[in-house]
């Protein structure tokens, strides 16, 4: 009994400690990554999101006009223009409406237009057919945020009005 006494002590209880002091090292490394390594890589994509400006566009096209549909006229626009086809889907929001628009509606419209800069839209062509109220709402939405690039329709043509305010 005495000679398992002698090799536990002498032999197992130090690679027993060798061993946890190895299998410290991932987890300490693990739990560093976890708790600073996010906020450097949240902080390195912010600082490349200020630097970088209009590196991830985005369409926004209101449509509240009853009756009518102007998102065929924006994709026929979009396709004639290299920049504005290279944008993915999944940044293109339609905020579309069938009926007149109440106040009962803005906190609804607010939340659509949240998922733009959800998405990491810096830069916005904004496409508007409706009430001015609405467009009042998206300027106020994106004052502080992303540039926003607004498009008039005349004539059969969308013309670029440039930014609504300077970069």
């Amino acid at each position: 009994m005495d000679a398992l006494r002698a090799f536990i002590a002498d032999w197992l209880d130090p690679i027993g400690v060798v061993l946890g002091l190895l299998a410290l090292v991932p987890i300490v490394w693990t739990w560093w990554d976890v708790v600073f390594g996010r906020r450097r890589r949240e902080r390195r994509w912010f600082n490349a999101i200020r630097r970088q400006p209009g590196e991830r566009p985005a369409i926004l096209i209101v449509d509240l006009l009853a009756g009518k549909d102007v998102r065929a006229s924006v994709e026929n626009f979009r396709r004639q223009q290299p920049a504005l086809a290279a944008i993915p889907d999944e940044r293109i929001l339609v905020v579309r409406r069938d009926r007149a628009i109440t106040a009962q509606d803005m906190p609804d419209l607010h939340r659509e237009l949240r998922q733009l800069l959800k998405a990491g839209a810096d830069c916005i062509h904004y496409f508007h057919a409706g009430p001015a109220v609405v467009a009042a709402l998206v300027g106020a939405e994106f004052a502080n945020g992303a540039r926003l690039l607004l498009y008039h329709h005349e004539a059969g043509l969308y013309s670029n009005f440039g930014p609504l305010r300077p970069a």
